[in-house]
């Protein structure tokens, strides 16, 4: 009898290791989502910058309990600089519309109170 040779088994999966985490990835994207969100007056920009610094912060901490690789460090700390910097510019942008509220009100307000003093039917 004629002995084959072995064969060797087709190409298989090897599952690769992560290379960054799930928190880390969201702590950026969320970190730039807060930068380009500013233009709504922060009202959506907020949020996303605070979810973005929590998020950094689970991340780091994973890392430090072994639960996460060390590569997705770098997202983390991405995530937690676009989230303060997101913080800021969102805080002035709050700060502004606020502003421009009140200003709006003090308008009609001051114009409510001209024409109760000085009624006119014609301008001319």
């Amino acid at each position: 009898m004629e002995q084959q040779p072995p064969q060797t088994p087709g190409p298989q999966f090897v599952p690769q290791q992560q290379l960054s985490s799930g928190k880390a990835i969201t702590s950026m994207v969320t970190g730039i989502c807060s930068l380009v969100l500013c233009l709504s007056y922060g009202i959506l920009g907020m949020p996303c910058a605070i979810v973005a610094i929590v998020f950094a912060k689970k991340a780091r901490l994973a890392v430090a309990r072994g639960e996460a690789p060390e590569s997705s460090l770098g997202m983390a700390k991405a995530g937690a600089v676009c989230g303060w910097v997101g913080v800021v510019l969102n805080s002035f942008a709050l700060i502004y519309l606020v502003f421009v509220i009140l200003l709006a009100i003090g308008l009609v307000a001051a114009g409510a109170a001209g024409a109760a003093n000085n009624p006119t039917l014609w301008p001319f």
